[in-house]
């Protein structure tokens, strides 16, 4: 039998509203492993919950090698960012800032992390956020209650040590903190976080974060739960407005816009796929992100999905009007 294939700990370049075209690390590969569950998790399920580090699947020396070897074959000008993020929350992998640090000596491209804040209390972790450049945070919840109701954490993980974490890490960091927020309503009336109570719950604790921007979002690709519902376009924004009238620096994520024409690459045909099943495995996909991720022709990106819907390696999931494909 031959050995299983390595599943490369690089993705992307991804188009970010934020960070633009950014190179995807994930030190925590699929299968998705989490200290959250979220109603709204653009990722399905979470398969292995942790509620503290996890033995590294993905070792500094690979993450190093893989991010090489992207950077050798990328034109520099196509990546903005380093970003760590992925199938899992990256502050579960104990080498996070050992890999940071080194990652100073391959490239001077910014870096980030993606993180769910469910570990920030620890001081190892706040370390190893604080090198970075940009730590984007999660906060969706003002209490215990609707925290383990939204984000359906690991059993021990609290929300007000989540809070105390993220006053901490921001007095402990250089670099920029933005705090992220997911609100969204439910079919029937059901599970939501837009109550004036918690918006207002959540305002106050941002004041106290002081975060150098707030980013207001609703759930916009296929989530988990089937009940969780986007919020229309003017119940965010009313949102923002009441995070402005205290928190002058809070915005509404919108979609990334492509902001040059790039020359498209050349890829074998089994290369296409291996690259748009890498990055369906992180993200769900419309057929125009993963042509714009990939900088491939919509025609070949067309003519891959259909070939993996057919072997059963992806799957196409109608979303709020739209196909986007996953992994299966």
């Amino acid at each position: 039998m031959g050995s299983k294939r390595r599943i490369s700990a690089v993705y992307g370049p991804v188009p970010s509203w934020r960070l633009g075209p950014s190179l995807g690390i994930d030190v925590v590969p699929p299968p998705k492993t989490c200290t959250f569950d979220c109603v709204y998790c653009q990722l399905g399920r979470t398969l292995r919950k942790a509620s503290g580090f996890v033995q590294a699947q993905v070792t500094k020396q690979q993450v190093l090698r893989d991010v090489k070897t992207a950077l050798d074959l990328l034109d520099p000008a196509s990546v903005d960012y380093v970003t760590f993020s992925g199938s899992g929350e990256p502050t579960l992998n104990p080498e996070l800032g050992a890999i940071i640090e080194s990652l100073r000596n391959l490239t001077d491209k910014p870096i980030a992390v993606l993180t769910n804040s469910s570990l920030v209390g620890k001081e190892k972790v706040r370390r190893s956020l604080a090198m970075a450049d940009l730590v984007v945070a999660k906060l969706d919840a003002p209490d215990q209650r609707l925290f383990e109701a939204v984000n359906r954490p690991a059993r021990g993980i609290l929300q007000g040590r989540i809070v105390e974490g993220l006053v901490k890490l921001r007095g402990e960091m250089t670099g920029e903190l933005a705090l992220q927020m997911m609100f969204f309503e439910s079919e029937n009336g059901g599970l939501t976080n837009v109550g004036d109570e918690a918006v207002e719950a959540m305002m106050r604790q941002a004041e106290r974060i002081e975060p150098d921007e707030i980013q207001i979002n609703t759930p916009t690709r296929p989530p988990s739960e089937k009940f969780v519902l986007a919020l229309e376009p003017d119940k965010l924004e009313a949102i923002a407005k009441k995070f402005k009238l205290s928190v002058t620096n809070a915005k509404i994520v919108s979609r990334y816009e492509e902001r040059a024409n790039r020359s498209p690459k050349r890829l074998g045909h089994r290369e296409t796929e291996a690259e748009i099943l890498s990055l369906i495995k992180r993200r769900p996909c419309r057929v125009e992100d993963i042509a714009s991720s990939l900088n491939l022709p919509m025609n070949v990106i067309v003519s891959s999905l259909r070939e993996l819907e057919h072997r059963g390696a992806a799957v196409k999931v109608r979303h709020r009007h739209e196909d986007y494909f996953r992994s299966r």
